[in-house]
């Protein structure tokens, strides 16, 4: 443990730097989940949205998967985690701002309706 100085000046940040916009993460995490709730094809439990982490689920029938919905945001630079086919998580953290929350809804909207995003993808 040579190096415990650098993993202690990672825990002090968190401290004293990040502790703070906790309540930011977990907001922006419900807006998402609100707002994803009015995409036809996906559903999220928002009781379940407390804190920075945001389960999706894929309705069946909505002629996407979580492993192609999840490529096809990456191409919007939206990286997400499908857990099995029709699962997938979101987790926020500090440097997501209010924008970009909308942005990957848009994002979203796009995704599941199939059009292309603005580099032809």
């Amino acid at each position: 443990m040579r190096q415990v100085g650098i993993l202690c000046a990672a825990a002090l940040v968190a401290l004293q730097d990040i502790v703070g916009e906790l309540e930011s993460d977990h907001k922006k995490a419900r807006t998402l989940a609100d707002g994803l709730n009015q995409i036809k094809g996906l559903r999220v439990d928002t009781s379940s949205v407390e804190t920075n982490i945001v389960y999706i689920e894929i309705k069946e029938g909505s002629g996407t998967t979580a492993a192609k919905l999840s490529k096809d945001l990456e191409n919007y630079g939206v990286l997400l985690m499908p857990l099995g086919s029709s699962k997938i998580r979101v987790v926020f953290h500090h440097q997501i701002s209010d924008s970009d929350v909308q942005y990957a809804l848009s994002c979203f909207q796009q995704a599941v309706n199939g059009v292309g995003n603005e580099n032809g993808n």
